[in-house]
């Protein structure tokens, strides 16, 4: 028996059931919105009486079952058009065990070097491969090591980490000596929080700190990323402090990887904020982990979106009821560059205001005045405003 073609297939299978529990999730997603969908049709049949006898709520019911062929195309057109599959082939991520075999049976083929980090997002960020290729479900789950083939693929290696002299790392060092590399150029992986090996160099990059500062509790649903920031717990790297007047760290975010579209293709397109000025409207967009102790679970009440890329950030709403947008919701503005600091926030306001007299729910602002998100966050499908940024 081929070991190597057993072991390649029992990882086919591994990574395949991976791809299934997204696609039920997006499939989970698709008919959230068909029922919202069949609800605003109801709303309009019951307020137009010459619409009720075609969209009665026993012809919604007859026509909403799961065997209907209407339902079924209903269903395969709303996941294709709204969620399409995409064939991004996902990382497979084992043990260090499981990993060890799944080489020495030939089934990975030659390794020609492998990454360990401290930090996951330094493994996510250098990879090269967009972050959904480290999808588990909706989350993003890099593994601290990757091992590269002949062949550029990839194997995700779990609990095998770097920089300090703690299991993590010490599984790291046993693994790399198992696949061929010295045992005095494996032990430097304790030594470095991100280190990057060649078979035949030896080590061939290495950093004392982590490479990138931007974070993590990335999720990939609904065909975008989504990145929540909460206000109160910012991620500050050792030996920096958090710039004033950006507690989310937001320009660490725009340096890293914003500013960056020709490394990170999918963060790569027009930049656009939404505002958030009801609460009501951005209830879909709440903090969903559970309540703990001395941590705030604050309104995300701004997202910010950049090509696949949301941001979604925690920034309290005004006190003041004549106020447009808080302090807070301007200090994100002015981190990720859509608000002009040298402007006074009324004045730059008023230029669009006039445009209505009632308050929007949002408002859209982009750098040319015409760009709007191209992926709706979950629970936030309203009217609003576009409006021209800085």
């Amino acid at each position: 028996m081929d070991k190597g073609e057993l072991s390649r297939r029992l990882t086919n299978v591994r990574t395949s059931h991976r791809q299934v529990q997204t696609l039920k999730r997006e499939l989970h997603a698709a008919e959230r919105q068909r029922d919202r969908d069949v609800a605003e049709l109801d709303e309009f049949a019951q307020s137009h009486k010459e619409a009720r006898a075609e969209a009665s709520r026993r012809t919604l019911a007859r026509e909403l079952g799961v065997t209907h062929p209407v339902i079924k195309s209903m269903i395969e057109r709303a996941g294709r058009d709204a969620y399409p599959v995409d064939p991004t082939r996902l990382i497979p991520v084992l043990s260090a065990s499981e990993a060890a075999r799944y080489v020495k049976s030939g089934a990975f083929g030659h390794v020609t070097g492998a990454t360990a980090a401290f930090t996951e997002t330094d493994i996510l960020l250098e990879s090269g491969r967009h972050p959904k290729a480290f999808a588990d479900g909706t989350r993003i789950a890099a593994p601290n090591m990757l091992l590269r083939n002949a062949e550029g693929e990839l194997l995700g290696v779990e609990e095998c980490l770097a920089g300090y002299g703690g299991t993590g790392p010490s599984n790291s060092f046993r693994l790399l000596q198992e696949l061929g590399w010295r045992e005095e150029v494996a032990r430097e992986v304790l030594h470095y929080r991100f280190i990057e090996f060649d078979i035949e160099q030896g080590v061939v990059r290495t950093s004392e700190e982590s490479l990138h500062h931007c974070g993590g509790n990335l999720e990939y649903t609904g065909g975008h990323l989504v990145a929540r920031l909460r206000r109160g717990r910012p991620w500050t790297p050792v030996g920096r402090t958090t710039p004033a007047g950006d507690p989310l760290g937001l320009r660490t975010w725009v340096d890293e990887i914003l500013t960056k579209p020709e490394t990170y293709p999918w963060a790569a397109g027009p930049r656009v904020a939404r505002v958030y000025l009801n609460r009501d409207t951005a209830t879909g967009l709440q903090d969903r982990i559970r309540y703990r102790p001395g941590v705030r679970n604050s309104p995300f009440s701004v997202v910010i979106e950049q090509g696949e890329l949301q941001l979604w950030c925690s920034a309290i709403y005004p006190s003041d009821w004549a106020e447009l947008l808080s302090k807070e919701q301007l200090d994100v503005l002015a981190a990720v560059d859509m608000y002009p600091a040298d402007v006074e926030p009324r004045g730059w306001l008023d230029k669009f205001l006039p445009r209505r007299r009632e308050r929007p729910d949002y408002i859209d602002i982009s750098a040319d005045g015409t760009s709007v998100l191209q992926h709706e966050p979950d629970g936030s499908e309203l009217d609003g405003e576009t409006f021209e940024g800085a």
